[in-house]
């Protein structure tokens, strides 16, 4: 019988580490990625809430607007304008908007987002109201005998 002695190969071992080295590279890079697209889509999201907010409160004070509007050809108007919302399913916000006499307003419980929309007050109108937007698609701006306000029902007139 023969003997066979062992050999110390250092170009395998080496060859070892080279995988572990580049698959802890690829790792850390891969990590890296995810936690950029992860950023990514959390500003996106961000930016998209913040319009969608600004674009409801833009048409729900448009709708105010032509209320005012209709007061000032006929104080005994009554008019009723359905407003349709953005991020209705977005209930994690609790979002609330009010009306008030010289603006329409916009908010977050913990005041985050606070924005208004100036309202121009031309017309004999008293403003009021307000609304809780969680699950909501729609609101509606309603006039009736000299009172603007938002509301979540039908008039029913």
């Amino acid at each position: 019988m023969r003997s066979q002695r062992l050999r110390q190969d250092t170009n395998g071992a080496a060859t070892e580490l080279g995988y572990v080295f580049t698959f802890l590279l690829g790792l850390m890079f891969l990590s890296s990625f995810s936690v950029w697209v992860w950023g990514l889509e959390v500003a996106t999201q961000d930016r998209w809430t913040t319009e969608a907010l600004q674009e409801n409160l833009l048409s729900v004070s448009a709708a105010v607007e032509r209320a005012d509007e209709a007061a000032r050809l006929d104080p005994d108007a009554t008019y009723a304008e359905p407003v349709g919302l953005h991020l209705s399913s977005a209930t994690g916000l609790q979002l609330q908007m009010w009306l008030t006499d010289d603006a329409l307003h916009l908010s977050d419980v913990d005041q985050a987002y606070r924005t208004s929309q100036p309202i121009s007050g031309a017309a004999p109108t008293v403003h009021s109201g307000t609304v809780d937007l969680a699950g909501l698609d729609t609101i509606w701006v309603v006039l009736q005998s000299g009172n603007v306000t938002i509301q979540i029902e039908q008039p029913g007139f």
